[in-house]
């Protein structure tokens, strides 16, 4: 009888044994793989945290790139800006001054007093035929017949120190102009007709219309003409 209790004590600390032993063994394994689960959640936050760096720096790249592409293009575009201004502001503040007379100054003045002026300073612009075409602040040209036909040698050497773009005092003689006639329906003509005096006062003072010259003399402008 007293062996029999004492097999039952054996199998029941065999048994409690049994599962202490399984239930350590079920933590071991589970403390394994919660650590192995942190380990692998681990590497994958630090792989996620290597391409998100990865995708920061090229979008710090991207935008360095397109900011140095917008300061070259506004850099580009003042310096254009710049050019452009001082090749417009130099053709008014060269040796011609703006208070000089212009080609609509001397159309008032004959619509005025019935006298068109015979000296103006102008800058030269291109020979058209047998013609010198100068222009004035404004842009108006006044046409100065230099030749009286393509064989006339005593006229190309007349004009033969003639620069484009260069100043000039230039004299003449008024003898005529062109004029941009205007039809029914009120269109233009892209083609002028060429009038001589004493012509129709409505006609000579027309924006459009331009001052047929003689030319008698010219001399070019220096900056020193400015100080005397």
């Amino acid at each position: 009888m007293k062996l029999e209790k004492n097999h039952r004590r054996t199998i029941r600390k065999l048994g409690i044994g049994y599962l202490i032993g399984y239930f350590q063994y079920r933590q071991t394994r589970w403390i394994q793989n919660w650590f192995s689960q942190s380990e692998e959640e681990n590497i994958l936050q630090i792989r996620l945290n290597g391409y998100l760096k990865q995708i920061g720096n090229m979008i710090s790249l991207i935008k360095f790139k397109y900011l140095s592409f917008v300061f070259v293009y506004f850099i580009c575009f003042v310096s254009i800006t710049n050019s452009l201004q001082a090749e417009t502001d130099s053709k008014y503040t060269g040796p011609i001054a703006r208070s000089e007379k212009r080609i609509l100054d001397g159309k008032l003045e004959y619509e005025k007093t019935g006298n068109f002026p015979l000296e103006w300073k102008l800058y030269f612009k291109a020979k058209q035929g047998d013609f010198v075409v100068f222009y004035d602040l404004n842009g108006d040209e006044i046409h100065f017949r230099y030749r009286r036909n393509k064989f006339d040698l005593d006229g190309e050497l007349f004009v033969k120190d003639l620069f484009i773009g260069n100043p000039y005092l230039v004299k003449g003689e008024w003898i005529g102009y062109y004029f941009y006639a205007v039809d029914e329906r009120g269109k233009r003509s892209s083609l002028p007709t060429p009038k001589k005096l004493p012509g129709e006062k409505k006609e000579i003072i027309e924006r459009q219309t331009i001052p047929i010259f003689q030319l008698k003399e010219y001399t070019e402008i220096r900056t020193d003409d400015l100080f005397y």
